[in-house]
């Protein structure tokens, strides 16, 4: 069996579905489900009990999903290790990450490196996204950590991790009680937000792209009271109730209750967080590990 199928049994497991599993793979939906109904029959028997919408394991998924997990993450390991001690091992890695970023996300890859890769250095740059984007395109860094959406010409971009924004509004709002419960974290409806005052990320941003797609598709015109070229600082508006906005999911870790985070019925509120890197220049084992590693630990946030 290939680690691809182990990968794919293993996202199908945690999403409980393969509509997720096929956001978080990168692939189609129905890609994933043929790709799974070959493995099965490779198998010669099911691996998933298939009710609705949703999935359950057999015991053989039980046994696949949880050996297969382990075994991935020994691969990565591994790998790691390798890139350690290959010629690769002496290069230092040009990294670029946006400081918003930076604060959730080296805390977890550079303890890693540390511990696992002490002979690769990574020597980190902090700017804006575009800003990164311009000094990998100019050969300064090998590659840059940023959201794809909108791609820079002449770069490749390489999912890494799969970014939920969400709508964000002050602890005492009226709106709150529009929420719908869920499993996990409560969906609104935010065209109950048409008239309400929002606090925005720049448009110098990557992120303002995307906002703007959102509100087309509920006909919103936002009333911008604010503009920020923060993410913390937004939060810190909406918590005080200067109005209402957009969040990555991420600030929820320290912000929960300040302000209040919700899922945006309707539509698909995610986007690719990327490894962009010059087409025309190939990437060393050492690169594609830092990807493969970063990828694997960004889920356990």
């Amino acid at each position: 069996m290939e680690f691809k199928a182990l990968e794919y049994i293993v996202a199908i497991s945690e999403g409980k579905s393969v509509s997720q599993a096929a956001k978080k793979l990168f692939v189609s939906q129905p890609a994933l489900s043929q790709y799974m109904a070959k493995v099965e029959q490779e198998l010669g028997t099911p691996v998933f009990v298939r009710t609705g919408n949703t999935i359950a394991l057999t015991l053989a998924g039980e046994l696949l999903a949880r050996e297969g997990k382990a075994l991935l993450q020994a691969r990565d390991d591994m790998m790691a290790r390798l890139a350690g001690l290959t010629e690769d091992s002496n290069e230092t890695l040009r990294v670029g990450i946006s400081p918003f970023y930076s604060k959730y996300y080296l805390p977890l890859l550079l303890p890693y490196y540390r511990q696992h890769c002490p002979h690769v250095q990574l020597k980190v740059t902090e700017k804006v996204s575009t800003e990164l984007e311009r000094l990998t395109l100019a050969g300064d860094l090998d590659l840059s950590f940023v959201p794809a959406d909108p791609e820079c010409t002449g770069l490749s971009y390489r999912p890494v991790y799969i970014e939920e924004i969400m709508i964000a509004l002050p602890p005492d709002h009226p709106a709150n009680r529009y929420a719908v419960p869920s499993a996990g974290i409560p969906y609104l409806d935010i065209t109950c937000l048409k008239d309400e005052p929002f606090v925005e990320l720049n448009p110098l941003f990557k992120f303002y792209k995307m906002s703007q797609r959102i509100l087309r598709h509920f006909s919103i015109t936002p009333n911008v009271v604010y503009e920020s070229t923060s993410w913390d600082t937004v939060c810190m508006m909406i918590a005080c109730g200067i109005g209402v906005g957009f969040l990555p999911k991420v600030l929820m870790r320290r912000h929960r209750d300040e302000p209040r985070f919700y899922r945006i019925a309707g539509i698909d509120s995610t986007r690719a967080y990327s490894a962009a890197y010059p087409k025309d220049k190939p990437l060393s084992m050492t690169a594609l590990n830092l990807i493969t590693v970063f990828g694997r630990l960004l889920e356990t946030i």
